[in-house]
């Protein structure tokens, strides 16, 4: 498998649809990354390492919905003064920037831009 984040996102997308709580994907550094931030949002209960897996429990009714931005085809990249729009204003993005994976929030704060990975629908 080439993108792993793009298989993240799908995995957990997925099992939000379907009302499920747990989900397993597979592993890296930046997936660890991520899921971390997340974790500490509120958006994950909590995770644990299985060899080359993550296990992550779902918080209940925390997201509704999760869309990839930055593509291996078409990364997309930002400033902090031009971060993509959500819509309706309930969400955030995931970003890549020098000083780590940050929200779009903490990224205009501390003025650094990056890659947007994806975006959180709340």
């Amino acid at each position: 498998m080439n993108d792993l984040m793009s298989d993240y996102v799908a995995r957990v997308s997925n099992a939000v649809r379907a009302g499920n709580d747990e989900v397993v994907v597979l592993k890296n550094k930046l997936i660890l990354a991520v899921t971390n931030k997340l974790t500490k949002l509120g958006y994950f209960d909590s995770y644990t390492e299985e060899g080359y897996y993550l296990r992550i429990r779902i918080a209940p009714n925390k997201i509704t919905s999760i869309r990839r931005f930055s593509k291996p085809g078409q990364r997309k990249y930002a400033s902090y003064r031009n971060f993509p729009k959500i819509i309706g204003g309930v969400g955030f993005s995931i970003i890549t920037t020098p000083k780590g994976v940050m929200t779009n929030i903490e990224a205009m704060r501390e003025k650094v831009g990056g890659e947007v990975l994806f975006q959180v629908y709340t």
